[in-house]
């Protein structure tokens, strides 16, 4: 008989749990899905939506943002870097100006090309000099939301902090007034409505790194990808830059 309360008070548990569990997880996806189909249109806040003129290109935040005012944006370059200083947005669009055309892959599995517009980020490093133990750097959003990536990846040729799209200053939605653009990383490893750029001495996880890495460094995977402009036709994908469609 005692073997048999044991099991049965285990048993008891363990269904106590999976239905506590299922309970959360519902109010969780309940929540999601509410956030996923309010609309902001008209409000002084931004958030996530894949409705109207972003079905084509959804936009994702960590948490709504009240809407950026470009006049009294700045964004602040700290830490480890000679000439700590701040940009306005007319200064940043002053720098030496570079056009690409790159897809971003979300690891939702959905994909989207657009055009970019902005400055290599070595550009900027020029004017601010990063010390020598300067391993990378950390990003800090209008959402709270933030992201470190290496010197070494921001450096490389198809990298650049954009501030137009399509050949339109950045929306709210995509990440006004400045984003990154790193065509071979996962869209999480390309923060928007950037505020501050901190450099750093050692790697630090951003704020998605902490909850779902999907590979070391963010870099894209092998495996199925869907365009939001084709149609979402399943597409194989060999890992980094989606360079074939």
């Amino acid at each position: 008989m005692r073997t048999l309360e044991k099991l049965s008070r285990r048993l008891f548990l363990e269904r106590g749990f999976w239905a506590t569990a299922t309970l959360l997880w519902s109010l969780l996806r309940g929540s999601t899905v509410a956030q996923e189909l309010h609309s902001y249109e008209g409000t002084d806040f931004i958030g996530k939506t894949r409705e109207g003129k972003y079905k084509f290109f959804y936009i994702n935040f960590w948490k709504p943002l009240r809407r950026i005012n470009g006049e009294a944006w700045r964004l602040k370059i700290t830490g480890l870097c000679e000439s700590p200083q701040s940009f306005t947005l007319e200064q940043i669009k002053s720098i030496n100006p570079k056009t690409q055309s790159s897809r971003m892959k979300c690891v939702e599995c959905w994909s989207a090309r657009a055009s970019w517009s902005g400055f290599a980020v070595r550009e900027l490093e020029e004017i601010v000099k990063p010390l020598p133990g300067a391993r990378g750097i950390l990003f800090h959003c209008g959402d709270d939301y933030k992201e470190y990536l290496s010197r070494k990846d921001l450096n490389q040729d198809q990298v650049i902090l954009a501030h137009s799209m399509n050949g339109h200053p950045l929306s709210d939605g995509h990440g006004f007034p400045l984003r990154l653009i790193a065509p071979s990383k996962y869209g999480y490893k390309n923060p928007k409505a950037i505020l501050e750029m901190e450099y750093v001495s050692e790697h630090q996880a951003g704020t998605w790194s902490k909850i779902g890495p999907y590979s070391p460094d963010g870099t894209i995977l092998p495996g199925t990808d869907h365009p939001l402009e084709l149609g979402k036709e399943p597409r194989r994908i060999s890992g980094g830059e989606i360079t074939n469609y």
